[in-house]
């Protein structure tokens, strides 16, 4: 005897062989540009016929079937109650949700309007105490993956601001670069211009200029990957990248403001001959030591725009309130309307501050942009190679990152060193 599911899938036979024969005549006719023929008018219909006449038996097959599993299942609960009856042991088989919505004391209560409370007979239920499921580690805690964010915690280390960034860049091609310094004392050339009288002899001005070499420093760091890491964990790579750039754009910012000149030092502001210095010979708050060291940069022509601190030296000048100086970096006024609540500002008398530990504290550092500029050899670039010792039967790679930069100071008035003299 033949079974539903036999029929079923003879049916499906069927329909995937006429719908095969369906697309044939249609591909017949498209390639050939053509309507279909009266031939093939005659079979595409007799086809379609057909297939409907299967899409229903499918459909009753179906039906029967579902009809029969309900039947099936009904049957076989009520057999079950049967003989637990005829046994003496009739057994409830619902649920016990359905027990509790088939109840009369629940029926009362919801045509009541589900208002009050109402009792319900749960009585000869199998109710046993289960351990309660927790995110303990025996328990659904077994599951749980912990989520892993995708960054590293020192990233954050490139909000700083650098010295670098703030100065212009000059790109060059050598490993020694020279250029033309203009050494000429005002009263030269910026003081000869005055007004004569028609017939008069004009006033000569005259400069002093001074040829320098800047040698190029190269600056590098490097760092072992294995070549697992490197192809397993691509995050690794890249944040080694990024750190070894921010080692070299540190030690770039050290070099321009404290490098010795030493080689292969570059030779940094601080260390640079004809630069302006000022120095309080007695105690001085350091907010008036800078101000007066912008005076005396603005008396030589020159128009400072950075200032750069040891950041304790930054904190003191942010914290400074001298009512007597007028000085009022933060407000402490019995009011309440400073304190805390005011954020200093990230300018001193208006120069922007560059804090950097390369600086020692007590000295601060005014500098016109204009009159100094990076001599650009060649920007931060990334190597890397498994070359180097035995690095390639070790299976390990080596990622070196390196700069070439040297510093050119065109005014040397575009310097003021100031030393503090005080506490405050």
């Amino acid at each position: 005897m033949t079974t539903t599911l036999e029929l079923l899938r003879d049916n499906f036979t069927r329909r995937v062989d006429i719908q095969g024969e369906l697309r044939e005549v249609d591909e017949a006719a498209t390639q050939e540009q053509r309507a279909y023929s009266e031939q093939e008018e005659q079979r595409i219909a007799e086809l379609r016929t057909e297939l409907e006449a299967i899409d229903g038996r499918i459909a009753a097959n179906l039906q029967m079937e579902l009809r029969t599993e309900q039947l099936t299942g009904g049957v076989d609960q009520l057999l079950g109650a049967m003989l637990e009856r005829e046994s003496g042991n009739v057994v409830d088989l619902r649920s016990v949700g359905e027990r509790f919505a088939d109840g009369n004391a629940y029926a009362e209560w919801a045509n009541a309007g589900a208002r009050g409370t109402f009792a319900h007979d749960l009585s000869g239920l199998d109710l046993r105490a289960v351990t309660d499921t927790t995110t303990g580690a025996a328990s659904a805690g077994a599951f749980v993956v912990n989520q892993m964010l995708p960054r590293m915690a020192r990233s954050f280390l490139d909000r700083r601001v650098y010295l670098s960034d703030l100065l212009d860049r000059i790109p060059v091609s050598t490993p020694a670069v020279e250029y033309v310094q203009d050494i000429s004392p005002l009263a030269d050339l910026a003081n000869k211009a005055v007004e004569v009288t028609e017939g008069s002899a004009k006033p000569q001005a005259g400069i002093t200029t001074q040829l320098n070499t800047e040698t190029i420093a190269t600056i590098a760091a490097w760092a072992n990957i294995t070549r697992q890491a490197a192809a397993d964990v691509p995050m690794i790579q890249g944040y080694l990248d990024g750190r070894l750039r921010y080692s070299l754009k540190r030690r770039l910012d050290s070099q321009i403001i404290n490098g010795n000149g030493t080689a292969p030092n570059i030779r940094g502001l601080l260390n640079r001959s004809g630069i302006l210095t000022y120095a309080p010979g007695a105690a001085e708050q350091r907010a008036i030591s800078i101000r007066k060291g912008i005076t005396l940069m603005e008396n030589a022509e020159s128009v400072p725009e950075i200032v750069v601190l040891n950041p304790s030296d930054a904190e003191t000048f942010d914290l400074t309130n001298s009512a007597a100086a007028g000085l009022h970096a933060v407000d402490w006024s019995a009011d309440g309307r400073g304190g805390f609540q005011q954020s200093p500002s990230r300018t001193a008398w208006g120069l922007v501050q560059v804090h950097s530990t390369a600086i020692t504290a007590g000295t601060a550092m005014l500098l016109d942009p204009l009159a100094v500029s990076i001599l650009d050899r060649m920007t931060p670039t990334a190597y890397m190679t498994d070359s180097h010792a035995s690095n390639f039967t070790a299976n390990i790679l080596t990622l070196l990152l390196e700069l070439r930069a040297g510093l050119a100071l065109f005014a040397p008035a575009g310097v003021a060193v100031i030393t503090f003299n005080g506490t405050t």
